[in-house]
């Protein structure tokens, strides 16, 4: 079984290096770092005490933004003429991402076992997504592995721009809504309570209103673990539920059909698909494998059921884009695209057009949706804040109007 070693070596000119590598034993790890040109100067085998080191690595995310980069890396390594294992180990050494890092040791590893490197990422459980291996497995079957490597890097770089315009767009709302809401929570448990304190001492007589809040505000006070812990407990089981798939099935339709969020979210799964798509076939990979790959990454359980049916009809001989106009679910220009995109044998180029616009599309209606939401929140904000200090100032003007009387 491979353990994990740390290790110091220099190079010829005296530099210092350290590093981390899974091997079977200190000789493998020795001739490890042999292979790189370097001595080794110590090396010794990471202990337990590493273990949660290692839990908070592998907690850390792989964004689109590190595929990218490894990609590119890759790409211009294997252009340079390096071998793959040299490359692997050049990664291992200088990816940034930890939990990347681990793996891409254990890819390292396998490879240099004998493993295809295809093989060797598809192994690592959840960390390379479907389209990396389905077009790594055909650059390695083809001998176009640098090329793919840069398709790969294009493909990630421009998903990982659009993820981030859309972040962008609907982080406004979300702080402004979660600002909202602290601050109500503030006043309501804190604030409130002292003006009604100094009400009670006066013997007014509290409105509605007040009373209302005063309430909630106690109910929080009193009940906000109770209130946390289930509406933690509810969230984890709409996520188990989502997970079956009838329920997530049901879940996505549902969304595909809501009035505003509907068109967004169907223009979105359409141009991930179509740059999915586009990029595999590129990459070497037959239409019918492709579109396996895809279902895993629209994110959309109704668009992973067109494209299973797609599947088999193309199989009895159908067109893909007859398929996808049947569905009703793809946009007409998707469709159009597609089936001039099979008749020209540039069905690739075509989908990358599709991708384009409605990647573009998208942006704009994401920040639309942002711009019109601001004054939106503005007004939602002003009735709230509006609502608690009319509660506060009812109550004061009945003092003051008694203390008049007197």
């Amino acid at each position: 079984m491979a353990k994990q070693y740390e290790y110091r070596a220099r190079d010829a000119k005296g530099q210092l290096f350290t590093g981390l590598i899974l091997a079977e034993d200190e000789a493998a790890v020795a001739g490890h770092v042999r292979q790189k040109g370097m001595y080794v100067t110590r090396i010794r085998e990471t202990k337990s005490s590493l273990d949660i080191n290692r839990l908070l690595r592998n907690m850390r995310s792989i964004t689109t933004r590190d595929l990218a980069i490894f990609c590119r890396q890759f790409s211009t390594m294997l252009e340079a003429g390096l071998p793959i294992l040299t490359c692997l180990g050049i990664l291992c050494e200088q990816t940034e991402n930890p939990r990347l890092k681990d793996n891409l040791q254990n890819v390292y590893k396998s490879v240099q076992e004998g493993t295809a490197l295809g093989r060797a990422m598809d192994a690592q459980p959840r960390i390379f997504p479907e389209i990396m291996i389905g077009m790594v497995e055909a650059g390695e079957l083809g001998g176009l592995l640098d090329i793919v490597m840069q398709r790969l890097a294009i493909h990630f770089e421009k998903e990982h721009r659009l993820n981030e315009k859309v972040k962008a767009a609907l982080t406004y709302p979300l702080v402004v809504m979660f600002l909202a809401v602290v601050v109500v929570a503030f006043v309501l448990t804190f604030i409130l309570p002292t003006f009604v304190e100094l009400f009670a001492s006066m013997k007014v007589e509290l409105p509605f209103l007040t009373r209302a809040l005063l309430a909630l505000g106690h109910f929080l006070t009193q009940y906000w673990l109770p209130l946390l812990v289930v509406t933690m407990v509810g969230a984890y089981g709409i996520l188990v539920l989502f997970r079956y798939p009838g329920p997530r099935m049901a879940r996505d339709r549902f969304i595909l059909h809501l009035p505003v969020v509907g068109p967004l979210v169907r223009k979105l799964a359409v141009a991930r698909f179509a740059r999915t798509l586009a990029s595999l076939l590129r990459g070497g990979v037959p239409l019918l494998s492709a579109l396996e790959v895809v279902k895993k990454t629209t994110g959309n359980a109704m668009i992973a059921q067109i494209l299973s049916e797609s599947q088999a009809g193309i199989r009895e001989g159908e067109e893909l884009a007859t398929r996808l106009g049947a569905s009703r679910i793809f946009p007409p220009m998707a469709v159009q695209m597609a089936a001039v995109g099979e008749q020209s044998g540039k069905l690739d180029t075509m989908l990358d057009k599709v991708a384009d616009f409605y990647e573009e599309d998208t942006e704009d209606i994401v920040n639309r949706l942002s711009s019109m939401l601001e004054p939106f929140l503005i007004a939602f904000l002003g009735i709230v804040i509006g609502t608690i200090i009319i509660a506060i100032l009812i109550p004061m003007f009945d003092v003051i109007t008694n203390v008049n009387k007197m």
